[in-house]
């Protein structure tokens, strides 16, 4: 009963110091950490979906998630040293994290097949459209040897059924 007891005390003290150092605990950490899991989740369902798993990518893909907390503590710190009464750098760090991890787990859903709002669609159309590979891709691409590189599953279905019919019709007419 006493270890149970140091063992409740530790994870109590650590989860205590790590939310003070991420600047407390409010709906915006608690979003973003959902969103992180649920990207997680929804990107290893997609790779298993598409038959592309990859232990080093999804290594790699939980230490970038690790990263991002350490990018908010340093936000943390510049609000604490330019005094601010309000944690502007945090909150601004926050919103980032948030919109990029919304987008990579609407594209998730879309490589798994599941249905999009019309709105959305056209929104993600619009950004998906030049962007350089996602960094997941870019990661598999380095850390898989020759023989195993595959290609990038976000290039091989779009979010847009319509945009990928216009883009065929486009190579179509390109090859004539």
């Amino acid at each position: 009963m006493r270890t149970q007891h140091f063992i409740e005390g530790g994870v109590a003290a650590t989860a205590t110091i790590v939310t003070g150092m991420l600047g407390g605990w409010d709906v915006a950490i608690k979003l973003l950490v959902t969103l992180i899991v649920i990207d997680y989740v929804t990107g290893f369902l997609a790779a298993a979906k598409h038959k592309r798993l990859n232990s080093d990518v999804m290594w790699w893909g939980g230490i970038r998630k690790g990263v991002v907390f350490m990018v908010i503590i340093v936000a943390v710190l510049l609000d604490e040293m330019l005094n601010n009464s309000h944690p502007v750098m945090r909150t601004l760090v926050i919103y980032y994290y948030i919109a990029r991890e919304g987008l990579s787990v609407t594209e998730n859903c879309a490589l798994l097949g599941v249905p999009l709002p019309d709105k959305l669609v056209e929104v993600l159309s619009q950004l998906q459209g030049d962007k350089e590979d996602p960094t997941i891709d870019r990661i598999a691409q380095d850390v898989a040897p020759e023989d195993e590189q595959v290609k990038p599953v976000s290039r091989e279905v779009p979010i847009d059924a319509e945009l990928a019919e216009k883009e065929v019709i486009a190579t179509k007419e390109e090859d004539k």
